[in-house]
């Protein structure tokens, strides 16, 4: 009977000792969840397939998340200021080979950051709604946004801060993650010869432009207007709300008032503003537009032909910080829970792809394409 009472004592205990070794083994390398599954697609598609389920969430500028929260498509799961609190995101920028070639380049520059200036100031007080410009911005909104809902145009200015300073630290900050993340091509970027970081960034922005639009911004237009009427061919990203101050400008006469007549570049508008590098500045067929920062940084790197340096462009002022977001389905609540999931973003090198490499980074989340 002890025997008996020995033998089932040691059982018990061998098998407690295997359970708690196993339930430690198991803290200790908890098993790798599965990576993010990010798959390239227009604003639309994120739209039609999240409705579908056929993805489980997207991260894109506005006024995509806007129109999927309102349509009842989804729910904002993180803003982009909440990856990184008053990030840069789209600028205006111009080709180095126009700027060359055009006799009174910077006195153009200066007048269009002028319009972004007056574009912004007025984009910033019609944003309350008791203003009495609201309804007319709101049309704006709507008919650049390609929407027909007030009320997602509404909700798409919300998250979106309208600016027209450059950021030169900030830009740097970018330089550092795409540097990081592994996104510039080696070759291209020692072929390129900047030192580091702040090297690149000082040399693609200025805040020239800027600093003159400042000083003068409260001159008549008919005093500082262009002593010639000059055509710019510009470019921008399709139904992208972050550069409302553009079309708000053109379609106020902001630029015509300064002597400048806009002519849309031709591709646009662009999907992203990886394709307004390639297909706008570098194919010459624009000659300033507006842009997601990251796209510029890259693109003047990797698809630049450094013999003939044709994917150059300078920055001349920004157009608006933060304004992306991550939507996901009713069912997620965490960004680990897209581990193993399908989720839309608008392709490589795109502001909304580095936010989100940021964001998994930080949850130790892996992503695959």
């Amino acid at each position: 009977m002890k025997n008996s009472i020995k033998i089932l004592f040691v059982t018990i205990f061998v098998i407690f000792t295997i359970f708690v070794a196993g339930c430690l083994q198991s803290k200790q390398t908890p098993a790798a969840s599965e990576p993010i599954n990010l798959v390239k697609m227009t604003g639309q598609e994120m739209i039609q397939k999240m409705g579908t389920g056929e993805i489980s969430g997207f991260i894109m500028w506005e006024p995509y998340p806007a129109i999927a929260v309102t349509k009842g498509l989804g729910k904002n799961l993180i803003l982009s200021g909440k990856i990184w609190k008053d990030h840069p995101c789209c600028v205006v920028a111009y080709d180095q080979d126009w700027y060359k070639a055009t006799n009174n380049s910077d006195e153009i520059l200066k007048r269009m950051a002028l319009v972004q200036l007056r574009s912004v100031e007025y984009i910033n007080n019609a944003k309350q709604s008791d203003s009495k410009d609201h309804n007319e911005l709101i049309n704006f909104t709507m008919q650049f946004g390609g929407m027909t809902d007030p009320a997602a145009a509404n909700l798409s200015l919300a998250d979106v801060e309208f600016v027209y300073n450059t950021n030169i630290p900030d830009t740097s900050t970018f330089i550092r993650k795409i540097q990081d993340f592994g996104i510039f091509v080696p070759e291209k970027w020692n072929q390129s010869g900047y030192k580091n970081a702040s090297d690149y960034a000082n040399s693609l922005v200025t805040n020239k432009y800027v600093d003159w639009a400042i000083n003068n911004k409260d001159a008549n237009s008919s005093t500082i207007s262009l002593k010639e009427p000059v055509t710019v061919r510009y470019g921008y990203l399709i139904n992208d709300i972050h550069e409302l101050p553009f079309y708000v400008g053109w379609q106020k006469g902001f630029y015509k008032d300064l002597g400048i007549n806009i002519s849309i570049g031709e591709g646009t508008p662009f999907q992203n503003g990886v394709l307004e590098m390639q297909k706008g500045f570098k194919a010459n067929t624009i000659d300033v537009g507006s842009l997601g920062i990251p796209p510029v940084i890259i693109h003047r790197i990797n698809s630049n032909d450094f013999s003939i340096n044709d994917a150059q462009v300078g920055v001349i002022a920004g157009m608006n910080n933060e304004g992306s977001v991550i939507v996901v389905g009713s069912n997620i609540t965490s960004l680990k829970d897209l581990s193993g999931k399908t989720v839309g973003y608008p392709g490589p090198g795109t502001i909304q792809h580095v936010l989100f490499l940021m964001a998994a980074d930080k949850e130790g989340l892996k992503v695959s394409y």
